[in-house]
């Protein structure tokens, strides 16, 4: 362990991976495993949080995804997350500014833009990720890509994160470092909120993850700290363009 750190490097396994596939996913009998994985995947998320809440400078919460069918996940677990999203306060500022009917369940993190760690069958992931329902937090995005001042702010942010994959509902993969200010115009142009979801990912197949062992849980951190200029510029906050829409 890192000297103070509380929380211990614990590492995936080939049996974490195996949780998902197809077989298991809708299986009550893997909810025991699947729940040491979510607080396996809490403890990297309570990590991450104190470094990312200094980086940022803003309340933040972290929040998991359910280890057992459901009706919201289509009673199969395919995948498990651990996300952090804007916190109380937060989410209280936004509600003012939004109004009641359109800042509804607001406390979940599929609502804002959020830091994500997960795992499938075949990769870990960890970025950046703004849902349909965030639409206000792309919508700043977008705003801030239309002016050349923004354009040029989130380049710079682009360029501090190299690695990660921009995607716009699943496709379009292009290197996140490459993002330049042409791009964002375009996606300015192109990026409609609540239409579009977008992330900056990176997938790392299950075989080099359990390589990488007990040094994965660090690489993941510092890779998501990387992108907190990125998620500073498209998150909405009181001083960010509203860009409303409604």
């Amino acid at each position: 362990m890192v000297r103070g750190e509380r929380y211990p490097r614990r590492v995936l396994s080939a049996a974490d991976f195996e949780l998902f596939q197809p077989r298991f996913q809708a299986d009550p009998e893997w909810n025991g495993r699947r729940l040491d994985l979510r607080r396996r995947l809490q403890e990297l998320g309570d990590r991450l949080l104190p470094r990312a809440v200094a980086a940022v400078g803003m309340d933040l919460e972290r929040r998991e995804s359910l280890h057992h069918p459901h009706a919201s996940n289509g009673k199969r677990v395919a995948r498990q997350r651990t996300m952090l999203f804007r916190g109380k306060k937060e989410r209280k500022a936004l509600q003012g500014f939004l109004g009641p009917e359109l800042a509804k369940d607001l406390d979940s993190a599929h609502r804002s833009a959020h830091l994500q760690i997960g795992l499938d069958e075949r990769v870990a992931f960890w970025g950046l990720r703004w849902e349909k329902d965030a639409w206000f937090d792309l919508n700043v995005l977008v705003k801030r890509a239309e002016e050349g001042e923004g354009r040029a702010a989130l380049t710079e942010a682009c360029a501090r994160a190299p690695g990660y994959s921009f995607e716009v509902n699943g496709g379009g993969a292009r290197p996140l470092e490459k993002v330049g200010e042409r791009d964002w115009r375009d996606l300015a142009g192109f990026l409609e909120p609540g239409k579009h979801a977008a992330e900056a990912v990176i997938r790392m197949p299950s075989a080099q993850v359990l390589s990488a062992g007990a040094e994965w849980p660090e690489q993941v951190i510092s890779d998501l700290l990387r992108l907190i200029p990125l998620f500073r510029l498209g998150c909405w906050t009181a001083d960010s363009p509203s860009g409303a829409r409604w």
